[in-house]
């Protein structure tokens, strides 16, 4: 008598025994990608590299752009203090020790937790066939800033109050010495729930930025390697790093403008969001939102491209030392 049991399907994928849900947030990847694409390795399959890569990545980018890193401050600055003029993209002295620690910390605590989580996420969810889509990648994104914001806000608003300090009379300066001294201050004199001023709009802000910057850019170098003869290389970080750049920086510097104010109290009154947006279309007309977006875009090119470049380099010293080149 004949058997009749049902044939398995050795090239099934996994992808195709997932849950529908699951399948959507996927897409299979392009060959070109999956043959160009150092990350995927022929054998050992996704390589997970260490939490900590964006985080270090970053500050490295800190230490090469600090004098531009004042540009989209110093253009809110502007803003705060009601100039009418073009903010000075060195028009303050950003190279001084304490504020270059505090950025320094801040961006530690902000990056390494907001890249960390995003490569874990990104690297447990694509294999050798299928990466996860745009929207999914944006997502998670979104999720990791929005993380790596609310843990680092406080020492967010030591900075920017630093940074603030110089356009202000002597007596209403918070004159912390470093990002220590500023915490310890601020938690002293206002309380712990300081800390957290502007923290919902800070994570808004820092959904969107890592949505559209740390996915933007994994999008961008898909897109690079699936349809041009580029390949995995230095270039492709830039062009990639430099669309991705822009577009975070065009899509987030209204909220980085409103983010300012809220964290600095600028406003006459106070500290509450609908009063700050109120008085500020009241006084300064609808395109205040727009203040510093060139220096803004100015500044983070240089920091967008350092950044994905080093951590493109430091997966290349990975591979290379366990042997997966």
């Amino acid at each position: 008598m004949a058997s009749h049991t049902p044939k398995v399907d050795r090239h099934r994928t996994t992808h195709d025994a997932s849950p529908p849900i699951v399948q959507k947030m996927m897409t299979p990847t392009h060959p070109l990608v999956t043959e160009k694409d150092k990350s995927i390795h022929s054998e050992h399959g996704v390589i997970h590299y260490p939490w900590y890569f964006g985080g270090t990545a970053s500050c490295a980018s800190v230490m090469c752009t600090q004098p531009l890193g004042v540009a989209p401050n110093g253009g809110m600055m502007g803003v705060l203090t009601n100039s009418t003029k073009c903010p000075r993209i060195f028009s303050s002295p950003m190279l001084t020790r304490p504020k270059l620690t505090a950025s320094l910390a801040r961006t530690a605590v902000y990056s390494g937790i907001r890249f960390g989580m995003y490569e874990k996420f990104k690297e447990m969810s694509t294999t050798p066939t299928h990466s996860p889509t745009a929207t999914t990648l944006a997502a998670l994104g979104a999720l990791s800033g929005a993380c790596g914001s609310i843990a680092s806000n406080p020492a967010d608003i030591v900075c920017l109050r630093m940074q603030n300090d110089p356009s202000l009379r002597h007596e209403l300066r918070t004159n912390y010495r470093n990002i220590v001294h500023g915490l310890v201050k601020m938690f002293r004199t206002e309380g712990l729930a300081s800390g957290w001023i502007g923290a919902g709009l800070g994570a808004s802000r820092a959904a969107l930025a890592t949505a559209t910057q740390l996915a933007g850019y994994d999008v961008f170098k898909r897109e690079i390697l699936a349809r041009t003869a580029l390949t995995d290389n230095v270039p492709t970080h830039i062009a990639a790093s430099c669309l991705a750049g822009f577009l975070s920086t065009l899509i987030c510097n209204p909220v980085d403008v409103v983010k300012a104010r809220v964290m600095t109290g600028s406003t006459v009154k106070g500290h509450s969001l609908s009063e700050t947006l109120g008085h500020a279309f009241r006084k300064e007309g609808v395109t205040w939102p727009f203040r510093g977006l060139t220096p803004a875009l100015i500044s983070r090119g240089p920091s967008t491209i350092i950044t994905f470049v080093t951590i493109e380099q430091m997966k290349r010293l990975y591979r290379e030392a366990k042997g997966l080149a």
